[in-house]
């Protein structure tokens, strides 16, 4: 057994409490002596505050060096000298553990290559995990007492902030066009659409500078924090309002009036033309805008209530956001039907799109343990967000990368049934108008991963991984060229010399 020693004294320790570098030396020397390891290398910290992993260079280089797999266990003479904080020393024996490395403190008798050290250290893991839970509680606590006092929690609304000595005042240049929204929509003349037109038109915008849309307004219109409150939302159904601290920027009487407003225009709404829960609309959720890449949602419209598929920027924003008009689904439905049902697929060809399936499905290796060092990463940057150590953003920004990868390690790779899929191609696009409009959403959300729209004709269709050797040997069929030469399966018109825009 391989192992080495690391050795730490800050300058007061070293004089006042006998923990000098030279007797932790002795002691690792005697406890490899006695177990009859090799004490490989000796990590020394000398003068060095055990507050922080900072300024520990020779830990920092121990660390590094765990993971060569030249030692299998690190001693130390007490756990004080690996770390004093406990999220510190959580830290440490993670990485250590990542690389197949134990601990052993000689004065607490704890060694984690045994069966009573690990237990040890799952009672240290358990006292981090009380530990960061207590913070969260007493967080938690902390926001909803300065709620109950008045004070406004989070991120505060347009048209308030705070002045020099934190308290939360009216912001001389916003508040202003607030009250006047409120004044404008409770005088019955402007629709929650005409109030973001008008918002954008005095440069009224979000805290982060975007532009307010008709759902924007109605936040706004509905947020107590302008008529002087302070609302807390419990998740157990606790909530609460009461009087905040913070200036009005609209007495209770005009906040009263645009919510009764606001209640009676949502109740004389024509719900009736929703069609959501009822038929569904097979390309939403797959159909993208061409000019600004927003999806498109079905409404029903006209005389006739015919089913639209429009930009999700117009129905939220108003007409001119964006240059895309409605278009009517079934236009855009027969496109799509007309491209699948013409597809030609030999069944001699079945051979080679079953290799390219197989080839496709084939996960490139990786190590096992990494998925496992992902969630550590991920859980260490978790604690140091809860015991305050790193603010939100930066806890955000580091752990959207690992969560990312962890779920691309253990995804399990697609696979589909080249023959099955293969009749179901050939046969959906003579089915399509005989089939019903739930079964058309599932065979759109199964085959294709996004369309795009520009004005009445589909621009670019792009199929599922899965599915994509079936287009790639289509266009082979149908437009000639190797299957090799079409990259990403993405059919764009236009792209083939003979192909020409659909429907």
């Amino acid at each position: 057994m391989k192992a080495v020693a690391y050795l730490r004294v800050s300058t007061t320790e070293q004089a006042n409490e006998g923990y000098s570098i030279q007797a932790q030396r002795r002691a690792a020397e005697g406890y490899c002596q006695a177990q009859g390891w090799e004490l490989a290398e000796i990590y020394a910290d000398e003068g060095r505050s055990g507050s922080s992993i900072e300024g520990r260079d020779e830990l920092k280089r121990l660390l590094a060096d765990a993971g060569s797999g030249q030692f299998e266990r690190v001693i130390f003479w007490k756990l004080d000298r690996l770390g004093r904080s406990l999220r510190d020393l959580l830290s440490i024996c993670d990485d250590l553990e990542a690389a197949g490395v134990g601990i052993v403190s000689i004065q607490e008798s704890i060694d984690t290559g045994t069966a009573a050290g690990r237990m040890m250290r799952s009672v240290l893991g358990a006292l981090g995990e009380f530990e960061r839970d207590t913070i969260v509680s007493r967080i938690k606590a902390g926001i909803e007492e300065k709620a109950r006092g008045g004070e406004l929690v989070g991120p505060l609304p347009i048209g308030l902030m705070r002045d020099k000595t934190g308290a939360v005042v009216a912001d001389e240049t916003t508040a202003p066009l607030i009250r006047e929204a409120f004044e404008r929509y409770a005088s019955g003349d402007y629709s929650l659409r005409d109030m973001g037109k008008w918002a954008a038109d005095t440069g009224l915008t979000s805290a982060t500078g975007r532009a307010l849309d008709r759902l924007s307004i109605r936040k706004m219109l509905t947020n107590v924090a302008y008529r002087g409150a302070v609302e807390f939302h419990g998740r157990d159904g606790d909530g609460f309002t009461v009087n905040g601290k913070h200036p009005a920027i609209v007495d209770g009487e005009l906040f009263g009036t645009v919510q009764k407003s606001l209640a009676g225009r949502r109740r004389s709404a024509p719900s009736a033309r929703k069609p959501f829960g009822r038929e569904p609309y097979p390309l939403s959720g797959i159909l993208t805008c061409a000019y600004d890449g927003a999806p498109f949602v079905g409404q029903m419209a006209g005389k006739n209530s015919r089913r639209y598929l429009r930009c999700t920027t117009t129905a939220r924003r108003g007409r001119d956001a964006c240059a895309q008009p409605m278009v009517q689904a079934e236009i855009v439905e027969q496109q799509v039907a007309e491209y699948v049902g013409h597809m030609r697929l030999p069944p001699e060809a079945l051979g080679a799109v079953v290799e390219e399936l197989r080839r496709r499905q084939e996960k490139p290796g990786h190590d096992p343990s990494e998925s496992r060092r992902a969630e550590r990463q991920m859980e260490r940057w978790k604690r140091l967000f809860v015991l305050g150590e790193i603010d939100e953003a930066r806890y955000r920004a580091e752990v959207a990368p690992l969560r990312e990868r962890a779920a691309e390690i253990d995804r399990p790779a697609e696979t589909v049934d080249a023959e099955r899929a293969l009749q179901h191609l050939r046969d959906i696009g003579a089915l399509w108008s005989e089939i019903s409009r739930h079964q058309q959403r599932a065979f759109v959300r199964e085959v294709f991963e996004r369309m795009e729209l520009r004005g009445a004709q589909l621009t670019t269709i792009t199929p599922q991984p899965k599915y994509a050797p079936f287009f790639l040997l289509d266009r082979r069929e149908r437009f000639g060229g190797e299957m090799a030469a079409v990259g990403g399966a993405v059919w764009l018109p236009g792209q083939d010399s003979n192909l020409q825009p659909i429907g």
